[in-house]
């Protein structure tokens, strides 16, 4: 590695983070290379960048095990954000790459913000009066409360904490569905630790916040919908294929829930669930805040150095690759 490492730095979501923290990047002690439209460069500029840098910082597009094998200076990929789909773990590892990611509180407290505004504009069906209102319709409803219901959280990470915290202000009695749970957190917080079938069967709100993986995927299908009460929301900040999509419409339009806030856009671009009132879509949009783009920019950032700079970051997510690190050093191997 060369005395001032090469960072090749994207995201393909916060499209002026860049901008924002121009001044901070020029003062990191690497040539860092960025450019917020890295998506539109063909497959081979790409590569060529790629095959240049010492460190990746991502949100990225895929990048292959052939593209790992082809970047022979590639030491480290630095997700700034929590997720880290892009890639996979077991072909970084193999080519001895460090992953890393940057579950900064900043991101945590924003998608519970989200998750609570999902909660509270599909109960109050918030965009249904909007669109009335801009069509010069100012009639009212009956619509349903957060306050004093009971809310499932499946999944009590940073995010499902941050989001049972907000819970308890709106005095909602709160059930968790977690394998390894904050025990002091659940005590300190009064909430209730049961299985998945109990957490569906008694919430007015179900909240999904685990990582999408291979067991987690469809992991909300027909069974578990048909679980939920009829007057029951699904809320998911997280990502859309924990859900079977056709289960949903189906549940949905029979009415066997009430409805749901999504954090993702539907697969089917003529998904019958568009334009219903009790069903409310974003882009996405939970960790678009400045302040958690702006800290996961940074976090990505310096994990990257950390790694080039011979440290090693709290979040590395493919431990093992040190291993190979601390053999590929020793003399007689």
């Amino acid at each position: 590695m060369p005395d001032v490492p090469r960072l090749v730095v994207a995201n393909r979501s916060c499209w002026d983070v860049f901008e924002r923290n121009a001044s901070w990047l020029s003062q990191q002690p690497a040539e860092i290379f960025s450019d917020a439209n890295y998506h539109l460069m063909t497959g081979d500029a790409f590569e060529k960048i790629l095959m240049e840098a010492d460190g990746a910082v991502g949100p990225w597009r895929d990048i292959t095990a052939r593209q790992m094998e082809m970047s022979e200076r590639l030491e480290v990929i630095s997700f700034a954000c929590s997720g880290y789909d892009d890639i996979c773990l077991e072909d970084a590892t193999r080519h001895g790459i460090v992953v890393t990611n940057a579950p900064v509180a900043e991101l945590s407290e924003s998608v519970a913000d989200q998750t609570i505004g999902l909660m509270l504009a599909v109960s109050r069906k918030v965009p249904h009066y909007h669109r009335q209102i801009c069509a010069g319709d100012g009639s009212r409803g009956l619509d349903t409360t957060i306050w004093k219901q009971t809310l499932g959280i499946v999944g009590l990470g940073a995010i499902g904490r941050a989001v049972a915290v907000r819970a308890k202000g709106f005095s909602m009695r709160v059930l968790a569905s977690e394998p390894l749970p904050d025990e002091s957190f659940v005590a300190k917080n009064e909430i209730e630790l049961v299985d998945l079938d109990t957490l569906l069967q008694q919430s007015d709100y179900v909240s999904l916040h685990v990582r999408l993986a291979p067991e987690t995927r469809g992991m909300i299908g027909k069974r578990e919908l048909g679980l939920m009460q009829s007057t029951g929301f699904l809320i998911n900040t997280a990502r859309q294929d924990l859900m079977d999509e056709k289960a949903l419409v189906e549940a949905v339009l029979a009415g066997r829930i009430a409805g749901a806030g999504l954090d993702d856009p539907p697969h089917d671009a003529s998904s019958p669930l568009l334009n219903r009132d009790n069903v409310i879509f974003a882009p996405h949009q939970g960790n678009r805040t400045f302040v958690a783009c702006d800290a996961m920019l940074r976090q990505g950032v310096t994990n990257a150095l950390l790694v080039l700079q011979g440290r090693r970051p709290d979040t590395v997510l493919n431990p093992e690759v040190y291993e190979g690190r601390l053999r590929a050093k020793r003399p007689n191997d």
